[in-house]
């Protein structure tokens, strides 16, 4: 299990970097209507009368997994946020709805709920872990840190994702 970084992360990092909006593309992450979202739809127009191109960004939250639109100028700056993904194995869920996770190197932390059905992406993430957690299934789930808009001073972490790992 490996973790997976989309920046540099640590001390005096920041958790955006400044990015012109020409410069974004299809598949990068990008702080739209103060959401970090991840960009499934760029296009851009030509200049107009009044001299700048725009780009028509379309992106999914990636903490709701509601999709965002948002138009910028080409030439203006937008923000990029800095998103870790990290593997945890999931040890124990409680009554409610917090799970205890660890990492590869045994730290564990229990700070985080399942995801309810109200994450877009997946409405049954949190009800798929469980059940496999309950049937005794070594289960794996995807922790993605992001800050939750452009002013945020530290991360907010979801579980995206799981795996049910093969003995």
């Amino acid at each position: 299990m490996s973790d997976e970084e989309f920046g540099e992360e640590g001390a005096g990092s920041s958790l955006i970097t400044p990015l012109r909006a020409g410069e974004l593309k299809k598949g990068m992450y990008a702080i739209l209507k103060e959401k970090p979202c991840k960009i499934i739809e760029i296009t851009t127009s030509k200049t107009g009368k009044h001299g700048h191109a725009k780009a028509n960004i379309t992106g999914i939250d990636i903490i709701t997994g509601k999709k965002v639109i948002d138009i910028s100028p080409c030439s203006h700056t937008m923000y990029q946020p800095v998103v870790t993904k990290t593997d945890w194995t999931v040890t124990d869920i409680d009554d409610e709805g917090f799970v205890t996770l660890m990492d590869d190197n045994g730290e564990s932390r229990s700070d985080l709920r399942l995801p309810t059905n109200e994450f877009v992406l997946d409405p049954e993430l949190g009800d798929k872990i469980e059940a496999a957690f309950n049937d005794d299934k070594e289960v794996v789930v995807t922790v993605q840190a992001a800050p939750e808009n452009a002013k945020a001073s530290e991360n907010t972490e979801v579980i995206v994702n799981m795996n049910i790992m093969q003995n």
